[in-house]
């Protein structure tokens, strides 16, 4: 028997490479984290890490000299990852076991030896450790140095630590404070001339067990201390250094400033705001913000810091009786101090932080679900504008989720603040990756670095009226609409209030309202206006506080009315019910405005009931010179509880912007007059909205209106010559202009772009078809349908027969028609489609709507996708104008019973290969096929069609396009794909497995197109769609979020496999490295020791399907299956293979029949046999073929027969048999070494902690071919043999053939929930079915682990070695 290396691992797995000892794998998982380690052996040396992720648990932006840098905190690792490029400059490992916690840097950067250097304090647990971060670049030398000091001990876990401002005693120098989960604080000193630190207290510790701490400081040396309590209560509470002593020995006084109460939870996390806020109340506010256990985030004023409750010793505790007695006084400060309370997250917040501008205050939370949410305190909307003086009469209205991390638990987060307004946001979670986002306000409302641009059809025209690309117009804007559109900007109001009731104050309000125009909150509405007036209320009997309101005013352009609506109090901007209609005065007609254009007063009144108190609203609008100057509104209110008369006068604001001025000029009444062009008469704006776009390229499109217009939008270049404004604006600026009008474009119209080209076809009602010619501005009818089209579709080929010049462009047109079956088919020459002739009919099965098409040229192949989900396939080799072409093959369930909605043909093939076919489908899927001809005779061929990728992405359900983009940087193609989720409009690049772009745009049921970035970066592209007759412009070059570090899985790692050698698509030899985890998903790894850790360790594949946490994973000894098993009974094959443009294709070809309807039944683990084909009843012609044993939680044990076929993969059932009342743990398949030995067992391990022996040869697993009426053969299959060896669950096994001279002899290896380790030697029996039972001897270390060993490995050692 050859030597023996054994490993076991708690809470792991390890894999060693069969050919020798030169590498191994490790991969471990725990119940809170998740890592993986590819680890280096040999035998002179220790394991050595090759490389690592952890979750992240701490992250710090720091501006350095060199730029901005982002330091994280990983395991025991501190890595520093340079911000503008997110390329790892420099990491070191922090401590020796324990993981970072938190890192906190000194604001002042020093200069050592011509290199910049800034302090770094680095804690975890107990341990804090002090550091240097070094930019060498200064001084000659290159590159981000990180230099480490002495490691020190705290008594308790540090919870959060800040540097001191370089304050100091006689004998101490400070550097920074401390605080404990205690609550206690301690002072990080230095003597002169000492170099190592020391940690002593300054205040002594409470009985109260923190979770978390905040530490700020005030300019009089003051120290701020915030703490989260497991009980729910959060603490506030200060000293002063400047009370030490010289010695630092004697703790100083702390007062408790505040002791809030009101979370139902455990507080997780507190933040002082970063300086005292004047974004509120006219004047400075110190604000406190936690979250808890109960998923809620409260904002507190603590802005008093005049505490009285004083302490001495620096205990921070009352006596229970104390407490007691200030119950009812604490729940009532703690009320009047919480100025806001949100209920957000799926489950518990982690961590919160402050994002302060201007008058904006922003609040980030971070939580379990995996998601950063961005939340705004505004003030409260009351009811008339007149808000009670409370601090709690305040809101968090939420702005956005960034859900950029797979799996639970964001774990760390960081800010930083840029100098042009501009803010970063770092995140780190359980899944290791690191991304970063950048935001900004514009409009008072939260972005990315992508805002969207919004135009309604009469800023369209505005714009076009202004640039004169077409003479003015006739417009028919109704007098309401034009009112409406004047309101737009801001007002100087001032409001007289007389209430003939005592509990109704009388007074003067004094401020500014502004109407800020957003999009429509409901469909059926045109335009909408927020409306919100802040200022000042005097009452008549002196009392003066500040006042404010908001409403919602819109445009119904069908009935033509203005209607105002009262908003939610609780985020004071959403609509909740009706207030008023504007009832109009008669206007003149058209003919007699001009006659009364200097001077124009409009009036409107309306009414409203409130339970019993009525309100009649009375509104009068004067022009002048056709501006809209001055309005009023008077109220006239009367009821039992009111009884007042509110008169307000509106002026517009003498700062008023060019946009305010642009919106008044609208209602300006100008004589008639004739456009050059009749075929831009009478636009009329209430009639017309986009309907349809298509993208030229990303930086211009073309959009046809309801009213047949075709114009072209282009995206505006920044330039050095924008304003100011537009420089801060960074909203994609539009180009508009004219191209023409089509009575058959009106009411709807496809539009489509060539396929290999940039000819762009449209058609409308009436099944004519365009062609646009972008330079001569006009459209050129081509083909005409008959019918109104249904599908269109072009592409660009080569034209051998019926090109004239060289540089001919030459088009295939594909489309069908409303209401028939036919597809036409013509072939166009020229840019401009100069020879239009018609090829072909193909003929439509019954019910298939085409959806998406696509033509193999080299085929000469037409490829049919419908909304059924369902292929055709059509020759189109040979003109047939008469006769109609049935297809070729139809096939079925490509994505379902949801429709293709694209079908692309990757690589045209060469002579003899086969071509690639993505496609895309709503059911959620992508998937990748191989289409092939094999020519059998002259005249016949077959048609091949396999399908080689098949994919989830996880944003679906509808993916509705793809592309590939080549990217220098890595070895494949980056997959490109977009669709919907929800309301959200998604882009995904499906190689690198992140989103790209987010667009909120209310779902996919609208006119929309989507154009790529078209620069080979794929991160970037331009969205436009159309809601609420709104179109908007969504434009960016890059991505929305930046990577650092892409991580991996989200939960806990359950399983790993290792497939034996294979060759890549480039040729090189390595292994596939196969994980599955509890966050359901299966990844695919590459590790080439070749490289560095940073290229040589990539995920190189993500599946998706299973619906719980993955089990177990096994490969097939040839490593084209992959077998994975999880909860609820789900048992996959998968069929993996090396494909072009991705790398690694996955089909999952079979899904094991489930035997039980108990759907929480889980499958413990299972082994795989390949099988020979020496039984009559399993031909070659199916493929492989194996026996695959799997137990349950159940305590069952089930044999399938499997057959791995491209078109016909099956599983059998064997056996069914149940072992007793333990669970089943564990399966392995023994085989003795004998040349084709039908003498094999099944090895399972059990709860009980007993292996159990099960015969599983031919005669005991395969029922009997002949028929037995008298039952002779049939055995029951059970167990032969039990054998002890643990006190309780054995919770891995492993068996090692012992040598081909004892074919028999096993050894077997256990590992046990009590920590002990089995060696058992086992001798099988050589009878078949269930003859003499197996011989075991077993030698039993007890205490070969502290904890339960959850995997085993062994490897013989090379050359005979002794080594064991």
């Amino acid at each position: 028997m050859d030597p023996i290396l054994l490993y076991t691992i708690v809470s792991s797995r390890v894999y060693f490479d069969k050919s020798g000892l030169a590498h191994g794998f490790l991969f471990g998982s725990s119940t809170s984290t998740q890592e993986y380690v590819c680890t280096e052996h040999s035998m002179s040396k220790d394991l050595e890490i090759n490389h690592v992720i952890h979750p992240i648990t701490a992250l710090v932006f720091i501006g350095f000299k060199s730029g901005i840098l982002l330091l994280a905190g990983e395991g025991p690792y501190l890595k520093v990852f340079d911000h503008g490029t997110t390329r790892l400059v420099a990491v070191r490992r922090v401590f020796k076991s324990q993981a970072v916690h938190g890192i906190t840097a000194i604001t002042a950067t020093a200069s050592v030896d011509g290199a910049t250097v800034l302090e770094l304090l680095i804690w975890g647990h107990r341990c804090l450790r002090l550091a240097q971060l070094r930019d060498n670049a200064a001084a000659g030398k290159p590159g981000i140095v990180i230099h480490l000091k002495e490691e020190i001990q705290a008594d308790d876990w540090i919870l959060d630590v800040h540097f001191s401002p370089c304050i100091s005693t006689a004998s101490q120098e400070i550097d920074a404070v401390l605080v404990t989960a205690e609550n206690a604080a301690l002072l990080l000193c230095r003597a002169p001339r000492c170099y190592y630190p020391t940690l002593k207290p300054v205040t002594a510790g409470s009985t109260c067990t923190l979770y978390s701490a905040c530490i700020d400081w005030t300019e009089e040396g003051r120290v701020l201390v915030a703490s989260g309590t497991v009980l729910g209560e959060v603490l506030f509470w200060s000293f002063f250094l400047t009370a030490l002593d010289a010695d630092v020995k004697s703790p100083v006084s702390a007062q408790l400033l505040y002791r809030f109460t009101g979370h139902e939870g455990s507080v997780f996390g507190v933040r002082i705001s970063p300086q005292p806020s004047g974004f509120i109340f006219g004047h400075g506010k110190r604000l406190l913000a936690s979250c808890s256990d109960d998923r809620t985030v409260r904002i507190w004023d603590v802005s008093d810091l005049d505490g009285n409750e004083a302490f001495p010793d620096g205990i921070l505790e009352h006596s229970e009786l104390f407490m007691m007695s200030m119950s009812d006084e604490t729940d009532k400060i703690s009320a009047e101090r919480c100025m806001a309370t949100v209920m957000g997250h799926a489950s518990r917040i982690w961590d919160v932080r402050f994002l302060v501008s201007n008058e904006r205050l922003d609040i980030f939370s971070f939580g379990e679900d995996g998601t950063a949410q961005a939340w705004q305190l505004i003030p409260k909307a009351s009811f008339e504008g007149l808000p009670s003086t409370g601090l709690n009469n305040f809101s968090l209205v939420h702005q956005r989720t960034y859900a950029n991390h797979v799996g639970k638990n964001l774990w760390a987060g960081a800010h930083f603040r840029h100098g042009n307004g501009t803010h970063t946001i770092g995140t780190g979670g359980a899944d290791g990756r690191i991304v970063s986002y950048d935001i900004r306000h514009v409009d008072n409302l939260l972005t990315g670095q992508h805002p969207t641009s919004r135009w309604t059809i009469e800023d369209v025209a505005a714009q076009l009226e202004r640039t004169k690309t077409f003479p003015s117009t006739s417009t028919q804007l109704s007098d309401s609409y034009r009112l409406f559109k004047a309101l737009h900007g801001k007002w100087a109001i001032g409001r007289t209030i007389k209430s003939s009731l005592p509990t109704y104050p009388s007074g003067k309000f004094k401020g500014e309202a502004t109407f800020e125009r957003r999009p429509p909150s409901a469909e059926e509405y045109h335009d909408e206006y927020l409306y919100s007036e802040n200022g000042t209320f005097e009452a008549d009997l002196g009392m003066t506080f500040q006042a404010s309101r908001q409403y919602v005013y819109r445009y119904h352009s069908s009935s033509n009315v203005i209607s105002a609506w009262f908003v939610k109090p609780d985020d004071g901007s959403t609509v909740d019910y009706l207030f008023h209609e504007l009832q109009m005065e008669n206007i003149r007609d058209v003919e007699d405005r001009q006659a009364f254009h200097d001077k124009l007063v409009l009036k409107a009144r309306a009414y409203h009931l409130c339970v019993d108190d009525h309100y009649t609203p009375d509104y009068s609008f004067r022009f002048k010179d056709g501006f809209l100057d001055d309005w009023s509104l008077t109220y006239h209110v009367q009821g039992p509880q009111k009884d007042y008369i509110a008169e307000a006068c509106y002026t517009r604001a003498a700062h008023h912007d060019d946009e305010t001025e642009e919106h008044n000029t609208m209602v300006a009444l100008p004589p008639s007059t004739k456009c050059n062009n009749s075929q831009l008469d009478d636009w009329e704006f209430g009639n017309d909205d986009i309907k349809s776009y298509v993208f030229l390229h990303g930086a211009s499109f073309l959009a046809t209106t309801a009213q047949g217009r075709v114009l072209r939008g282009s995206l505006d270049t920044p330039a050095g010559n924008h304003t100011e404004v537009e420089k801060s604006d960074p909203r994609p600026r539009v180009s508009w202009e004219v191209i023409e009008q089509s009575e058959a474009l009106k009411s709807s119209s496809i539009t489509t772009k060539a396929v290999g080209s940039g000819m762009i076809l449209l058609s409308g009602n009436n099944g004519t078809v365009f062609i646009c010619d972008i330079p001569k501005k006009k459209i050129s009818s081509i083909i005409d349908l008959g019918r109104k089209a249904a599908y269109l579709y072009a592409q660009s080929i080569l034209n051998r027969e019926f090109a004239r010049e060289s540089d001919s462009q030459t088009h295939l047109v594909l489309a069908t028609s409303l209401g028939r079956s036919i597809a036409h088919v013509w072939q166009c020459v020229g840019s401009m489609a100069d020879d239009v002739r018609r090829l072909s009919l193909l003929a439509l099965p019954g019910s298939f709507l085409v959806t998406s098409a696509s033509y193999i040229e080299a085929f000469e192949m037409w490829i049919l996708g419908s909304r059924k989900g369902k292929m055709a396939f059509y020759n189109g080799s040979q003109i047939s104008i008469d006769n109609v072409r049935e297809p070729r093959s139809i096939l079925a369930d490509i994505h379902g019973e949801d429709a293709i909605t694209i079908i692309r043909c990757l690589r045209e093939p060469e002579l003899d290969q086969a071509a690639y076919i993505m496609t895309t489908g709503r059911d959620g899927y992508y998937a990748l096929h191989t289409l092939s001809i094999s020519r059998n005779t002259l005249e016949q061929s077959e048609l091949q069609f396999h399908t080689v990728h098949r994919s989830m992405p996880p944003f679906g359900p509808n993916i509705e396009g793809a592309s590939f983009f080549e990217d220098p940087d890595r070895q494949f193609c980056n997959l490109i794909l977009w669709g919907f989720r929800s309301t959200q409009f998604v882009v995904w690049n499906a190689s690198k497995d992140q989103e790209t772009m987010v667009v909120d745009c209310g779902g996919a049921h609208r006119n929309w197109s989507y154009c790529p970035a078209g620069d080979g970066g794929s991160d970037g592209g331009t969205f436009a769609w159309t809601k609420a007759s709104v179109c908007n412009i969504h434009s960016q070059k890059h991505a929305s979020h930046q990577v650092f570090q892409p991580g991996g899985h989200g939960r806990e790692i359950k399983a790993m496999a290792i497939s034996p050698p294979v060759q890549a698509v480039d040729g090189s030899i390595n292994r596939y490295i196969a994980t599955g985890a509890e966050d359901t998903r299966i990844r695919i790894w590459s590790f080439d020791h070749r490289h560095g850790s940073d290229t040589g360790f990539r995920c190189r594949g993500t599946w998706t399907k299973h619906t719980t946490g993955i089990q177990q994973l096994n490969w097939s000894h040839d490593r084209r299956l992959l077998f994975s098993a999880a909860g609820c009974e789900e048992f996959f094959a998968w069929r993996v293979q090396p494909v072009p443009f991705i790398g690694i294709g996955a089909v999952c070809e079979a899904i094991c029949p489930k035997v039980t309807t108990e759907c929480d039944l889980r499958i413990m683990d299972f082994c795989i046999q390949r099988t020979d084909s020496s039984r009559p009843d399993v031909p070659d012609s199916e493929g492989n073929t194996y026996l695959i044993s799997l137990v349950y939680s159940n305590s069952s044990l089930r044999i399938f027969h499997y057959t791995s076929h491209p078109t016909n993969s099956h599983f059998s059932l064997l056996q069914t048999t149940t072992y007793g009342t333990n669970c089943l743990t564990a399966i392995i398949h023994l085989h003795p070494l004998m040349h084709r030995s039908k003498h094999s067992y099944l090895c399972t391990a059990s709860s009980d902690g007993h292996l159990a022996f099960w015969p599983a040869d031919p005669i005991s697993i395969y029922p009997p071919r002949e028929p037995d009426p008298d039952h002779r053969n049939n055995i029951p299959f059970t167990f032969s043999h039990r054998h002890r060896i643990h006190q309780s669950t054995i919770k891995c096994i492993s068996a090692i053939a012992v040598s081909a001279t004892a074919p028999n002899d096993f050894v077997v290896l256990s590992g046990g929930d009590d920590g002990a380790l089995g060696v058992t030697r086992l001798t099988l029996p050589f009878g078949e079915g269930g003859g003499e039972p197996p011989k075991c001897e077993t030698l039993l270390y007890p205490k070969a682990h502290a904890a339960a060993i959850n995997g085993i490995a062994y490897m013989t050692s090379a050359g005979g070695s002794s080594h064991t």
